[in-house]
């Protein structure tokens, strides 16, 4: 048996115990605090629905409406809607799941042609002011973008954008950019920007620059949907919104749905 001196011991407990300090604090995988008082709570949802299409590689879009019925949120956005490679061609998803849910689709497709029918799209039960799609698409990459939307929540504006980010850093970054850009051209309405961004390096620039600008944050485990340990799904807010509770949904039919968990929130508008 190796035998260590007193002093040795102490030494090496305190550089276990300097490492440990420098070690990121884990981050949670749910939240479930009180709505503040005095403020006006919503739920939302984002979800990315691999076009209809399961684990089972079944396309099932009935299976897709039952869990946005069974999440019972007064928003969710979904990327990956429509038909490209996956699906059935000549299905308007966007139309099919508005009516399967009872919510109104706002359809923001960045393919739009006769071999795709394809993007991300907002679903809501809330009164909606304004509507846009947003370009996102950088040079010769997949054309990616996002709808931007203006709601009332119980008569009161919030801005609500839907995006799904590329697959390289560097085009992230540039679509960040965009992102905020646009935020911060209206700083005074309550903003939610939430998604599938791509993002897996917990430390990445994109990822600090989105931490640094908006005032609250849900990032819980949504990927891969059998056994989720990528924080690819989230939701950023601005002030006057804060997340009380997040999660991401874990169910049978959840896992089997889609290669993405939907992430589930309530806000607070203050």
């Amino acid at each position: 048996m190796i035998q260590f001196s007193r002093d040795r011991v102490e030494r090496i407990a305190s550089a276990l115990r300097a490492a440990g300090a420098r070690r990121r604090p884990r981050r949670p995988e749910r939240r479930d605090d009180p709505v503040p008082a005095g403020a006006t709570a919503f739920s939302v949802a984002t979800w990315n629905i691999h076009s209809c299409v399961g684990l089972d590689a079944r396309f099932a879009p009935d299976r897709i409406a039952r869990v946005i019925r069974d999440l019972d949120v007064d928003l969710i956005g979904l990327q990956e809607i429509g038909w490209h490679h996956r699906g059935e061609p000549g299905l308007d998803q966007f139309a099919h799941l508005a009516e399967a849910t009872g919510l109104t689709a706002y359809a923001a497709p960045t393919k739009h042609h006769e071999r795709a029918h394809y993007g991300n799209a907002l679903l809501t039960r809330l009164p909606v002011r304004d509507f846009t799609t947003v370009d996102l698409s950088i040079g010769r990459r997949e054309p990616r973008g996002a709808a931007d939307a203006v709601v009332e929540v119980q008569g009161r504006p919030v801005r609500v954008i839907v995006a799904h980010l590329g697959l390289d850093p560097w085009e992230r970054a540039e679509q960040v950019g965009m992102i905020l850009d646009r935020v911060a051209a209206k700083p005074d309405l309550p903003t939610l920007f939430m998604g599938d961004l791509n993002e897996w390096t917990p430390n990445s620039p994109r990822l600090r620059r989105l931490g640094a600008f908006f005032a609250d944050a849900a990032d819980p485990r949504s990927f891969h949907a059998r056994l989720p340990t990528l924080r690819l799904d989230r939701l950023y807010v601005t002030a006057g919104l804060s997340i009380p509770a997040f999660d991401s949904v874990r169910t049978a039919l959840t896992r089997r749905a889609s290669d993405h968990l939907p992430v589930r929130a309530t806000l607070a508008l203050s």
